[in-house]
């Protein structure tokens, strides 16, 4: 009986040690608790200890606090505006970002709208964690992700023309069946990288492809596409 006392008293004993030190090194240097449990104020996290608690807010400030102590994080608000001018500044510094095609506020359904040309979940976290883990970080993310304040849509488009105009760095198409942005009988300007050595150069009048594009159609006439793929049929 006496053994199996002292075998619970140096179990309460570890437990009692490791809940101070964990304390400790919480209080000490501003960091969260290994035992926690985690919970989302808004747009800040707080991880609630048995003693202290960490706040990780919106702003990037974090700090631990003895529970009985009230604290509250900055006040920094998130609004659309805010979310819209992130993603143009991103894609205004990342050329080489292809899957984008547009962004906007759309005020009636409280919402940004971004069109992918491949819109799939995976494309969507990537879209989110490239704009926003640098300049926000994951707080300000998973905000975005549990408020759903991003409405994402598919842009690509595919349709099959004939080539009516072939210039050295473009061609002219006339649309043969209806698409999902275009109608049949559009004429539409394609930019064109043309082969150097003219083997396998399909971009001759008469000839007829499948267009791939990001749905983006540039006012002009005839109306302007890029094309991500061009193909013979």
């Amino acid at each position: 009986m006496k053994k199996v006392v002292k075998i619970t008293f140096a179990i309460l004993g570890i437990l009692i040690s490791i809940l101070i030190l964990d304390t400790l090194q919480a209080k000490i240097f501003n960091n969260s608790p290994i035992l926690k449990v985690r919970e989302y104020q808004g747009v800040n996290l707080v991880d609630n200890g048995l003693f202290v608690n960490h706040f990780k807010c919106n702003n990037l400030e974090e700090k631990t606090t003895w529970k009985i102590t009230k604290y509250v994080c900055p006040v920094s608000e998130i609004t659309l505006e805010d979310i819209n001018d992130k993603i143009i500044n991103f894609i205004s510094n990342e050329e080489n970002y292809t899957n984008y095609a547009f962004n906007y506020l759309d005020l009636e359904k409280k919402v940004i709208v971004v069109g992918l040309i491949d819109n799939n979940k995976n494309n969507q976290e990537e879209f989110i964690t490239k704009v926003f883990s640098s300049c926000c970080g994951s707080n300000y993310i998973d905000y975005l992700n549990n408020n759903s304040l991003i409405e994402f849509q598919e842009t690509k488009d595919v349709f099959e023309a004939q080539i009516i105009v072939a210039e050295k760095d473009y061609i002219i198409v006339e649309v043969l069946k209806d698409s999902n942005t275009l109608k049949k009988g559009n004429k539409v300007a394609v930019k064109i990288t043309r082969p150097t050595n003219g083997i396998n150069d399909f971009y001759v009048v008469g000839n007829k492809v499948q267009i791939t594009f990001n749905g983006n159609i540039e006012e002009s006439n005839p109306a302007q596409i890029g094309a991500i793929k061009i193909e013979l049929i």
